[in-house]
């Protein structure tokens, strides 16, 4: 195939405006990668956790309904991992929110009262003492299957941006 300096002429600009193109394209990639790399935003100005204790009666009540929750404490771990506790305290035949899912690994360890942990459809029957593990991306919630309130804790580890 025979190309004239015209076509040449027509040729070139597309091939900068492509080359550009590409580039600006790697430029993002490599942006998004080293965003993922990078702690979720807001992790990075969590404290660090120290060896101390968080006593419940001290923790404000934030009220929902017929439920109540309180959080223990949101921090980050020496090596960079997001750790979370909170409280709920749940009335009988209440569900403690919709389902969901998330990255992280979750605990749930109850205190008083029967839960029902729902992950991925399978129901787990929890009472005092046991715990519930539910791994990452997996749909859970929970319900009060008792006939008096349920209380737990709830403890997260990890990421949810990765």
């Amino acid at each position: 195939m025979k190309y004239s300096r015209r076509d040449l002429s027509l040729l070139l600009p597309a091939l900068a405006a492509a080359a550009t193109a590409s580039a600006q394209s790697g430029a993002k990639q490599q942006t998004k990668a080293a965003a993922a790399a990078e702690p979720a935003p807001g992790v990075e100005k969590l404290p660090v956790m120290k060896t101390q204790a968080f006593l419940h009666k001290d923790v404000p009540v934030t009220e929902n309904g017929q439920n109540k929750s309180r959080r223990m404490f949101t921090a980050k771990t020496h090596t960079g991992f997001k750790i979370e506790s909170h409280t709920s305290d749940i009335a009988p035949g209440e569900v403690n929110h919709p389902p969901h899912q998330h990255l992280r690994e979750e605990m749930m360890l109850v205190r008083l009262g029967t839960m029902e942990l729902t992950i991925s459809g399978k129901p787990y029957r929890l009472g005092p003492g046991d715990v519930g593990v539910i791994g990452s991306n997996e749909i859970h919630n929970a319900k009060n299957v008792g006939t008096t309130r349920a209380e737990y804790f709830i403890v997260n580890i990890g990421r949810d941006d990765i």
